[in-house]
């Protein structure tokens, strides 16, 4: 089959969602065969999840992540980036707390007030 291509000067998300599964495979000391086992798959199936040539579905993809012991993050994002979806409410709240992160500890002091709130104007505890 003829290698993944560049789009845009990066490669498609099958070719780097594949070269992080693999990555977090060895560094997990497994083989393909042992890490198929463990995802009731076959060792084909890995292989082609690696190579980029074939998709992995959310399921099989949280499976890896908890399997291999990391964040989903890791497998979906840039080094060092989170993904969201941009020009959204999301995206926005990112963008300001990238420019000013001492808001940052009020904020979730704020979240967790209101989560409260919620909990207690619904009857929980």
């Amino acid at each position: 089959m003829s290698k993944a291509y560049v789009e845009g000067g990066k490669p498609p998300v099958s070719a780097m969602l594949g070269q992080r599964i693999r990555q977090a495979r060895r560094d997990a000391g497994m083989s393909q065969g042992q890490l198929a086992q463990l995802l009731n798959t076959t060792q084909s199936a890995i292989s082609l999840y690696e190579a980029g040539q074939r998709s992995v579905g959310i399921d099989m993809l949280l499976n890896v992540a908890r399997i291999l012991n990391r964040p989903l993050h890791y497998f979906l994002g840039e080094d060092g980036e989170m993904l969201y979806v941009r020009d959204s409410e999301i995206a926005s709240l990112i963008e300001e707390l990238e420019r000013h992160p001492e808001d940052l500890p009020e904020l979730l002091a704020y979240w967790q007030y209101l989560r409260w709130r919620r909990a207690h104007r619904n009857g929980q505890s």
